[in-house]
């Protein structure tokens, strides 16, 4: 049975600010800016009350197989072992989480929640006896799906992005494998699976280029050719006007008054 995009659940919220133009509509990304800025400040400080003791003992990392280790799924992303390791997390998942919100505007909420969530889920069918905790997983999956949706679609602009963000982070291409003790590459592995998989379930939902002015709606359309025509009419009654302050010998002859005057020179 072919799989129905159409049940896909969507966000067409546009929180970037807007321009319209005769051409169409743009964005300028500040929403998105705004939203990846949000994210990274929570991170900051829950891992200040993190830093201080102060977060409940309900709220940790993912343990596989564990009922409590579930809670992880949720909580892992905005948990950090050190300020070091949230440091090297803050920049990429800033440019990641802004990527997604400003690229793929209809669908970003489904895939910055998704993305969050399905590596930890993954994580904790794996049977391992470690707990899991950062935004290493989240940034793979926003990542992934930059980079396939972009090859799916043929848009350059993920691509790029993702490769930018993949060097200013250094060897994650690597941290799939399990090549460094007390690295959760099995968190990176669910999160690159999770960001493919999330490219192919939407590659069907028509996603406007930002960058391209998008067509008017029929109201703002109707409104800026009346707006036109408003201003075809006041150009035409300047003319008119300054006709008339011409002095007479400058106002051209009615086709009348060139036959009369035709006329009387024969005569």
């Amino acid at each position: 049975m072919p799989f129905d995009h159409s049940k896909i659940p969507v966000v067409a919220d546009r929180g970037d600010s807007q321009e319209t133009t005769e051409h169409g509509t743009r964005y300028d990304g500040g929403g998105s800016l705004r939203l990846a800025f949000s994210i990274v400040l929570l991170e900051l400080v829950i891992h200040i009350f993190a830093d201080a003791r102060l977060l409940p003992d309900f709220i940790h990392g993912v343990l596989p197989r564990t009922a409590s280790g579930a809670l992880g799924i949720l909580f892992a992303p905005f948990l950090h072992a050190n300020w070091e390791h949230l440091f090297s997390n803050s920049v990429p998942l800033f440019l990641s989480i802004w990527g997604v919100s400003y690229l793929y505007r209809p669908v970003r909420w489904t895939v910055l929640i998704t993305g969050m969530l399905m590596p930890g889920l993954g994580v904790w069918f794996w049977d391992d006896a470690h707990v899991h905790l950062g935004a290493s997983g989240w940034i793979y999956a926003l990542l992934a799906f930059l980079f396939w949706s972009g090859i799916i679609r043929r848009n350059p602009r993920p691509i790029a992005l993702s490769l930018i963000i993949v060097f200013l982070y250094g060897g994650m291409i690597w941290r799939v494998l399990p090549l460094e003790e007390g690295i959760s590459w099995q968190s990176h592995l669910m999160g690159a699976v999770a960001g493919f998989l999330l490219s192919l379930i939407f590659y069907r939902i028509p996603v406007p280029d930002p960058l391209a002015p998008e067509p008017m709606s029929d109201d703002a359309e109707a409104a800026l050719t009346d707006e036109h025509d408003e201003h075809d009419a006041i150009n035409a009654i300047d003319a008119i006007e300054a006709d008339f302050e011409k002095s007479p010998e400058q106002i051209p002859d009615w086709p009348w008054q060139q036959d009369h005057r035709h006329r009387n020179r024969r005569s």
